[in-house]
């Protein structure tokens, strides 16, 4: 049976502040048709080099070609990404400042800083899905576990013992650390670390033996005998690593919704003209055979999808993410 691009109880039910959003002001179809006729800044809420700007830049380029217009990225680090989605709603709402990027700090962020420095649901909106970025569960190789259900059994005989890292408290790694954990019927300890790397580093160091990460941030490892993969959180095998099975396929529950994807994203006072400009030439261009093959070779799933599709993906978070944090008693500051 094919895969939904989105599932999750209660999602027809739901509201979504995003599609409200999509009212607004008519503007000419002369506009619309004019956009764009300078730069577009598109900002990166990371470092360079990292995650999330490797695949921004492909974007980037991309859209340069097909809008016939110079897209730049710009990074804007700190906070937890905050900053950059913060930069992204005080910019003009004229669709020549879009972001790029997780939904972590739209959807997460909130549950976490008791004054957020914006409304998530009600300045910015989702422009289009551009691909995802299936998530792995990894294991030092000095746990004598071959199968996720053997770790499992594991933990359950010794509460505590495992240790399990992740980029920071609050980041999605560990809070799907902590609903898997929870359907298992286990308990182990975290060890928040400053982003993905240095969480790797504790693994090979022996300080955690579980982590959730992204399939190229421990590709060399896994190649090199330091880590072993248990099991993809993606709906499907991937393709760069096909004999790791998903969740189901491993003995667990799959999640009821799809995370780990980046999307575009604007102030939510765009034009519905000009956003749906953005919207059109993203699809476009994540069909592209280039495109979605550059994506591919960095183990990217290729989406493509539009305002609909992230409206509800985005609402399923906002959902699921105050019950993850309500469950596990985690502590509503980072600070």
């Amino acid at each position: 049976m094919e895969h939904k691009p989105y599932s999750g109880h209660r999602a027809g039910a739901a509201i979504s502040l995003f599609a409200i959003a999509l009212v607004f002001t008519p503007v000419t179809a002369a506009l619309a048709q004019a956009y764009p006729t300078k730069a577009v800044r598109l900002i990166v809420p990371a470092e360079p080099g990292g995650g999330l700007d490797i695949p921004a830049r492909s974007v980037a380029q991309g859209l340069s070609q097909r809008f016939g217009q110079t897209v730049f990225v710009e990074n804007v680090v700190g906070a937890a990404q905050q900053l950059g989605v913060l930069a992204l709603v005080k910019a003009p709402a004229d669709g020549y400042t879009i972001l790029y990027g997780g939904s972590t700090p739209i959807t997460i962020a909130g549950n976490f800083d008791p004054r957020p420095p914006y409304d998530a649901r009600r300045e910015l909106i989702g422009v289009a899905v551009v691909a995802r970025n299936p998530r792995l569960i990894v294991i030092s190789p000095d746990v004598k576990a071959s199968t996720l259900t053997d770790f499992f059994a594991l933990a359950r005989q010794q509460p505590g013992k495992f240790f399990y890292g992740s980029p920071g408290i609050g980041h999605s790694f560990h809070l799907l650390t902590e609903l898997l954990s929870t359907q298992a019927g286990i308990k182990m300890t975290h060890v928040p670390y400053k982003g993905s790397a240095p969480a790797n580093r504790g693994m090979l160091g022996g300080e955690v033996q579980f982590l959730i990460q992204s399939p190229e941030a421990v590709a060399p490892f896994l190649k090199a005998g330091k880590m072993r993969a248990l099991a993809t959180l993606d709906h499907t095998r991937l393709e760069s690593l096909p004999d790791v099975p998903t969740l189901s396929q491993a003995g667990a529950k799959d999640l009821d919704f799809e995370e780990g994807w980046h999307g575009i994203y604007a102030p939510a006072k765009t034009p519905r003209d000009v956003l749906s400009v953005i919207e059109r030439e993203i699809m476009s261009l994540v069909k592209n055979p280039e495109f979605a093959a550059t994506m591919k070779a960095m183990n990217f799933v290729p989406v493509g999808s539009g305002m609909q599709d992230i409206a509800k993906r985005l609402e399923t978070e906002f959902r699921v993410w105050p019950e993850v944090v309500k469950a596990a008693n985690i502590g509503v500051s980072r600070q």
